[in-house]
């Protein structure tokens, strides 16, 4: 089932965001056609509490892969995978209407 991921909190900045998406993909933003697999829709901006990623995945077993292959890692080489940080949380998706 396709779930939706929010990512936000204290800590996550656009330049964390930024280096993390240079470490992993080699270039800011990341090229679509690098998309980890089962990404549907990937979104990032500032809010009124910080800086948020909003993702759209197939499953929440494509986003746990694309967390321990590639954001894991690429946060342990930045030195910015110690301690907690925010957690994603996820939402289920029951409709999904596209128009692109």
């Amino acid at each position: 089932m396709a779930v939706a991921m929010l990512l936000s909190g204290e800590g996550f900045t656009r330049d964390v965001y930024v280096a993390l998406t240079e470490k992993m993909f080699g270039s800011y933003p990341m090229p679509a056609d690098r998309a980890p697999e089962g990404l549907i829709t990937h979104t990032a901006g500032q809010s009124e509490h910080g800086w948020y990623v909003y993702d759209l995945w197939r499953s929440r077993e494509d986003f746990d892969q694309f967390f321990k292959n590639m954001i894991e890692p690429a946060m342990h080489e930045l030195g910015s995978g110690e301690g907690p940080g925010p957690q994603p949380q996820f939402f289920e998706i029951e409709t999904l209407v596209s128009t692109t």
